[in-house]
């Protein structure tokens, strides 16, 4: 082995250019953030290099963010999109989260459950290329329980004198129903018996050849789950039944029972006494008392009403039936709206 060290780089360039030998020349280079070109020249042994920088790549463009439905209630399933678009047309990849409520499925479409709690909550999604390249947006969604509708007026053509028709008679009944949240309102009526005819607030109702009294009813339905109902009762007779001119309503508290609309309120729990006003006293009349909701004591045109207790507001109708020895009736309601909170009277 001798001991002589082995010439350097440049000594084996110069001793090829003297011999005219040409002496190939590798190098290893590792290049970031840029393209390196290599021209190596091999006639007098040097090597020259160009550096171009590298085009940076375009991160993702997120276009639109979108949902469905538009109104949204707790616990609805909301479809939330992302529309994004890739300059390189390489593969996207999505990440969802939620600052409340519950993310389901991946990719560009997704679902959301809405949470209990209602406001304003935000949708989060980050949309990454195969590069790390990645883009950012949200999207608000308002959460909002629905408000059921309000049927304030039901009347029928007959006058607030005339209670009752003959077989066949054609009576023009109607109704005025609001939505707290705006929303618009289809209407349903039924009848136990006769036949209705038309559409939306104001229907005719035919009087069946049945004597008695009947029940026509109207629903207004908000079409996101709230409904309200109604009915007015109306009396088929031969000829002319007794006649209920009114009725008096008093109660001992004052403070929780008082006049609203066209009607009354009344707060859960109180008492009040009705006394039925009925054209010639001296006959003999039949009274016949009912109550959708609390407790009803009755004698003859007295009653005695005791509110019950919801855990909501709620609308109570007090029937009266007064008919006389021939069979002949007449019939009146009153609607009492039970409160819940000493405020609210």
């Amino acid at each position: 082995m001798s001991d002589t060290p082995e010439p350097k780089v440049e000594q084996q360039q110069a001793e090829a250019k003297k011999s005219g030998r040409k002496t190939p020349l590798i190098i290893g280079a590792l290049v970031l953030g840029a393209v390196a070109v290599l021209i190596i020249g091999w006639n007098a042994g040097w090597l020259t290099a160009s550096v171009e920088p590298e085009v940076p790549l375009e991160p993702p463009e997120i276009l639109s963010m979108s949902s469905s439905p538009e109104r949204i209630m707790p616990h609805t399933v909301v479809t939330v999109s992302c529309e994004a678009t890739q300059p390189d047309e390489g593969i996207l990849s999505y990440t969802w989260s939620a600052s409340e409520g519950e993310i389901r499925g991946e990719g560009s479409e997704v679902e959301w459950v809405a949470p209990a709690t209602e406001g304003l909550h935000r949708i989060f999604v980050t949309v990454e290329d195969e590069h790390g390249a990645s883009a950012e947006e949200s999207l608000a969604l308002r959460v909002r329980a629905n408000r059921s509708p309000e049927i304030t007026m039901m009347e029928t053509g007959l006058g607030e004198d005339v209670g009752w028709v003959v077989p066949g008679a054609r009576v023009h009944i109607w109704c005025e129903a609001e939505d707290p949240d705006g929303d618009s309102l289809t209407y349903e009526w039924t009848a136990d018996a006769g036949e209705l005819f038309g559409e939306g607030r104001a229907v005719i109702w035919i009087a069946p050849e049945e004597l008695g009294l009947h029940w026509i009813t109207v629903s207004a339905d908000d079409a996101h789950g709230g409904v309200a109902e109604r009915a007015i009762p109306v009396t088929v007779n031969a000829a002319e039944p007794p006649v209920i001119a009114g009725f008096n309503l008093e109660s001992a508290e004052r403070r929780y029972f008082k006049p609203y609309e066209d009607s009354w309120k009344i707060f859960r729990g109180v008492s009040c006494t009705i006394e039925a006003l009925v054209d010639d006293e001296a006959r003999e009349y039949q009274y016949s008392w009912s109550a959708e909701a609390g407790e009803l004591k009755a004698s003859g045109p007295h009653a005695e009403w005791t509110a019950p207790s919801p855990e909501r507001p709620q609308w109570v109708t007090i029937l009266l039936q007064v008919s006389d020895a021939h069979g002949n009736a007449a019939a009146e309601s009153i609607r009492i709206r039970v409160e819940t909170c000493p405020s609210c009277m």
